[in-house]
Parts: structure tokens; C-alpha cells; sequence
């Protein structure tokens, strides 16, 4: 698209745990839904947000914490996976200030379960509407939900 400001590329390959640290980056009441890890990068969805944790130099111990939040999305998308080599799947986000974050999720990886519970999760706020049933446990705080995704 013409005129965006920059494209954040991830190829993502499944689920994943997130360091601890991540639990001191969280807003109150903030709940993980899902983590996804890339090659070296990790993506966690969130019911607010999506916060990026870019491992940076060959060491990786400069990170980069950057925050895309869901209410400053403009368009969003899902391109679900097609037969023969078309098999991934995809999640482009457009933001207000131009950026766009385009996720790739490869083959096999619960692709269904990640492509409409981002739709949701990003409807949710944008729509200001509740999230569909079983997303979250009810029952827990967010400090419990999040508890299950930390190393």
C-alpha cells in the first residue's frame, strides 16, 4: 500500500512461552491470549494489545519492546492457508500512523485457533463488544490467565 510509514514483516512458527519480564510490561488487568515465536522475535496477543519483543544482535540481549495496540487499528485481515504450496497463513494489521504489521503463521500450527481469536480480539476492542465465549477463563484474574504463559 502506498504511503505506509513502515511494514513490520514476522514469520511466525507456533506457540510459545514469554519471559517473565514481560509480566512487568503488562497494563492492569491486561490478559495474554495467545504467544507466537518467530525466528528469534515473539509476538504475544493480548485482549489490548499486540506487544513485540525483538531479540536484537547476535547475542540478543538488546531487546526491543514494541507496543501495537488494537484501538489504533484502521484495517485488519486474515488470509487463511490453501491447498498445495499454499499452505500458510496470514494477518495483516494497518495502524493510524501508517505503520503495518503483516504476520505469516506457518503450516500446521493450530492456524484456525490463531487466525479468529486475532479477528476477535481486535474486534473486541475496536467494536467495543465482549470477546467470544472461552476466549479467557472467567474464573481467573488476569494475573492467573498470564501466569500459564511465562517460562
Amino acid at each position: 500500500m502506498e504511503g505506509e510509514l513502515a511494514t513490520l514483516k514476522l514469520d511466525l512458527m507456533g506457540e510459545t512461552r514469554v519471559p517473565r519480564i514481560v509480566n512487568r510490561l503488562l497494563f492492569p488487568n491486561e490478559k495474554i491470549a495467545f504467544a507466537l515465536k518467530g525466528i528469534r522475535d515473539i509476538m504475544v496477543f493480548t485482549n489490548i494489545r499486540l506487544l513485540y519483543i525483538d531479540y536484537r544482535q547476535v547475542t540478543g540481549k538488546s531487546v526491543e519492546y514494541a507496543t501495537y495496540m488494537f484501538k489504533d487499528v484502521i484495517s485488519y485481515s486474515i488470509v487463511t492457508p490453501g491447498f498445495g504450496l499454499d499452505c500458510d497463513s496470514e494477518i495483516v494489521l494497518r495502524f493510524i500512523n501508517r505503520e503495518v504489521v503483516q504476520m505469516t503463521i506457518d503450516k500446521g500450527h493450530n492456524l484456525d485457533r490463531y487466525l479468529y481469536l486475532t479477528y476477535d480480539l481486535i474486534s473486541a476492542v475496536k467494536n467495543n463488544h465482549e470477546l467470544q465465549k472461552g476466549v479467557f477463563n472467567a474464573s481467573l484474574t488476569a494475573r492467573e490467565n498470564n501466569e500459564q504463559f511465562f517460562e
